[in-house]
Parts: structure tokens; sequence; C-alpha cells
């Protein structure tokens, strides 16, 4: 992993660290199993809008991704399914 890449990594964790227990399990599982491996550069800036939003329309859009802005619904169910499938 690149310099760049481990930093982004690294300001994401401290972004995603928000005031509720839902948000944090459900970020920070997915920046562990998933965006480390994660080649794609629209998952990357779809994930950096997303952590740009304000703490309750995050808890919503992560709660009732189908009630969320149509752009972050992949990545979304994607963060859902990462977090389904590292509780299994």
């Amino acid at each position: 992993m690149n310099i760049n890449k481990n930093r982004l990594i690294k300001k994401f964790k401290i972004d995603a660290r928000r005031g509720n227990l839902e948000t944090d399990l459900l970020l920070n599982q997915f920046i562990d199993s998933h965006l480390v491996l994660e080649t794609n550069p629209v998952i990357w800036s779809d994930f950096k809008q997303l952590l740009a939003l304000d703490e309750q329309t995050l808890l919503n859009a992560l709660l009732q991704p189908e009630q969320a802005e149509l752009r972050f619904l992949p990545l979304l169910k994607l963060i859902r399914k990462n977090y389904l499938i590292s509780t299994d």
C-alpha cells in the first residue's frame, strides 16, 4: 500500500468516528476489511463524500440506504453487506 493510501485510510478512520456506535461499527469494519483492498477510485471518492455528511444524515443513510441519495446507494449496500459478512 502506498503512503498516500495509508494517509487516506488514517484520515477516513478519524472521520468515521462519530457519536454513535452503529456508525462507528459499520464504517470502521468497512475501512478495515474492504477499503484497504479497494482499487476502484470511484469507491474511494464516494466514501470520502459519504463521510462529509453530517452525523444524523450519515446514520440515516447507513440504517436506511433506500432513503439516502441515489448516488450513495451502491456504496451503502456494500458497507452493509461487508458488515454482515464480517459478523457471521
